[in-house]
């Protein structure tokens, strides 16, 4: 893949993520009063696995986005800059957003020919100040 394509792929995993927390965070409250928040979360770890499957590389995640409003990765819509880094089989795309916004640090890796998500980071940035970058959880 080249450079453009790497940060595509990373921004069309935010937009699958980003819709289907946009879809269950209205219902999660409802469902939990209703006494059905088990079953409610196995669907949508189930869609969240398929979107997974097509993004991430395949190890063991304890972890699941959690169903969030706004979406985990909403400021990814405020996009300035993109940059991508490479050596041998990985890269690192960043996502910069405007200020006041997270930044995003996805680490790929190229495994049988195919890209893929191995973690990310984010970090807070404002007019004032520079967060250090974290580990976010998939």
């Amino acid at each position: 893949m080249k450079d453009g394509e790497l940060v595509e792929f990373v921004l069309a995993f935010a937009e699958e993520v980003n819709a289907l927390q946009r879809r269950y965070a209205p219902l999660l409250a409802s469902e939990r009063v209703r006494g059905r928040s088990a079953a409610f979360l196995e669907a949508y770890r189930a869609e969240a696995g398929l979107i997974y499957a097509r993004y991430l590389t395949k190890r063991e995640r304890p972890y699941y986005a959690p169903i969030s409003d706004p979406p985990t990765y909403a400021a990814m819509d405020e996009m300035t800059l993109s940059t991508v880094e490479r050596v041998k089989n990985r890269a690192v795309v960043e996502i910069l957003t405007s200020e006041g916004r997270l930044d995003y640090r996805f680490k790929l890796v190229c495994e049988g020919g195919a890209w893929r998500i191995n973690s990310y980071q984010q970090r807070l940035h404002t007019e004032f100040y520079i967060r250090r970058w974290v580990y976010g959880d998939f």
